[in-house]
């Protein structure tokens, strides 16, 4: 049972029963309102009709009381006159007034007061060539709103001008009333209004339902992304308001899917990247340790030896600083709320300072190394310190990969708005499917694994640099001939 009333109760607080509650109440209201006007209406339709079809009556009665009230109104003469007609017709009551509107003869009611008035004005309105009907009159003695009819004449032995009254509705308001709401017009107006309403309300709850059918579908959906079915979507139907919500939030899922997926890859990166951080490091660190303990523990080495050691010990120093190094470039790349810097450079002046500092290297690797680069090449617009480390990354690739006698060439051409960058070399080259697994962090290709050289950063902080730069890195390969990796940058 207590189910039961929490039930009703959060059904009663939902937006539907709100809905509802308002569009049932403003129905009855207006079907009240409707029902009140019609009512009214059509009982002044009836006084209309009654005072259009007995506006000559008074006409009528004036001619019949002409010479009775030529010898007073209170005579005899008079009274039977009056008497007569109200026999023939009792609803109707007579009155004579004089100019001024004073009843001067009460031929209805004896005991109404002989010094009641009518205004003047209201029956001249009546009078008048085309009366707006039904004109309505206090009448003298009942005091109610009444239809009437009058007519101009004179009375008594000097001819006084007055008015000959007959109200024609007194004292049977209430009954004409009772009589509209008996009739057969009335009840089938009554019938076919309820079933209007009826219908109008079922109609109303009908569509309310569907509309909030859509609420709910749209209110479970959500709910249940709440609590993690991230993949939940909403058919958006319509083009209409609800259609329009549907479409948000099928939006807003995505977006917070994408960014959780994100998140989970970063958070997979990141445990790979303790991992092979841990391992990277730790390789030249043990190496680096055993050769110390070596010098120290060894006063007699030969002089090749100590210098074989100190060489060895020096060899993994460096590869330290370029890992240290490329994981400070990664962290600078990955701050996406630092602004990226754009400096106008001469990408020309930026080319033969790489090269420079990389032919210790490629001669030590007998690599020649060939720049192909006019020297009218334009300026460029992007961040001089991140485009370094782009072309210090793709040499150091390059050299590496290019056997002794090879040859690495640095190209840089004008190409419309941009300037394309291109480092070519004849090395060993990369499969298809090393292709598209060379840009991920801490990827290394299986000649890199097996002598043990590389981080698996050079080409992931060179693809995220071009990212940020709004371009892309281009690589074409294969195997055995060399690779050739390509981006481009805007002229300043």
């Amino acid at each position: 049972m207590r189910r039961a009333w929490q039930r009703i109760a959060n059904v009663s607080r939902s937006l539907y029963a709100r809905i509802v509650f308002v569009y049932l109440a403003g129905l009855l209201l207006l079907s009240v309102t409707a029902a009140w006007v019609a009512v009214s209406q059509f009982e002044q339709l009836g006084r209309e009709w009654q005072q259009r079809t007995q506006i000559d009556l008074a006409d009528n009665l004036a001619q019949i009381m002409r010479e009775p009230l030529g010898a007073g109104p209170d005579s005899p003469a008079a009274h039977r006159a009056a008497e007569r007609i109200l026999s023939i017709n009792p609803a109707v009551s007579l009155y004579l007034l004089d100019a001024e509107g004073r009843v001067v003869g009460n031929y209805a009611e004896p005991g109404c007061s002989a010094n009641a008035r009518v205004p003047v004005g209201t029956l001249e309105d009546l009078l008048a060539d085309e009366p707006m009907l039904p004109v309505l009159l206090n009448a003298p003695c009942s005091h109610r709103d009444s239809v009437f009819s009058v007519a101009p004449v004179r009375f008594g032995a000097a001819a006084r001008p007055g008015y000959l009254l007959a109200v024609l509705d007194a004292g049977a308001r209430m009954s004409m009333f009772a009589m509209l709401r008996t009739s057969s017009i009335t009840r089938t107006l009554l019938i076919a209004g309820t079933l209007a309403v009826v219908l109008a309300g079922a109609l109303g709850l009908l569509l309310f339902a569907l509309l909030t059918r859509r609420f709910r579908k749209l209110t479970a959906a959500v709910e249940r992304f709440a609590v993690g079915d991230y993949g939940q979507r909403i058919a958006p139907g319509r083009a209409d308001e609800i259609g329009h919500l549907s479409r948000a939030f099928n939006d807003m899922a995505a977006t917070i899917e994408a960014q959780l997926d994100a998140l989970r890859e970063n958070d997979r990166q990141r445990r790979e990247l303790v991992a092979n951080l841990s391992h990277d490091f730790r390789t030249p660190l043990t190496s680096l340790r055993g050769y110390a303990e070596q010098l120290r523990k060894a006063d007699n080495l030969p002089a090749e030896t100590r210098q074989a050691h100190l060489a060895a010990i020096l060899a993994n120093a460096d590869r330290l600083t370029r890992l240290a190094r490329q994981l400070s470039t990664l962290a600078r790349v990955d701050a996406f709320e630092r602004p990226l810097g754009v400096d106008t450079f001469s990408l020309a002046e930026l080319i033969h300072d790489i090269v420079g500092k990389f032919r210790p290297q490629a001669l030590e690797a007998r690599v020649e190394l060939v720049i192909d680069c006019a020297p009218t090449l334009p300026a460029v617009a992007a961040d001089l310190a991140l485009i370094d480390r782009v072309l210090a990354n793709l040499l150091d690739n390059a050299v590496a990969a290019t056997p002794a006698g090879g040859t690495v060439r640095v190209c840089a051409h004008a190409t419309g708005s941009r300037v394309e960058v291109a480092v070519v070399d004849t090395g060993i080259g990369l499969s298809a499917d090393e292709l598209t697994l060379v840009t991920q962090r801490f990827y290394r290709t299986p000649a890199s694994r097996r002598n043990g050289e590389g981080s698996g950063l050079g080409l992931s902080i060179v693809d995220e640099i071009c990212a940020r730069h709004g371009t892309r890195l281009r690589l074409q390969s294969t195997p055995g001939a060399g690779t050739r990796a390509a981006f481009d940058l805007p002229i300043a």
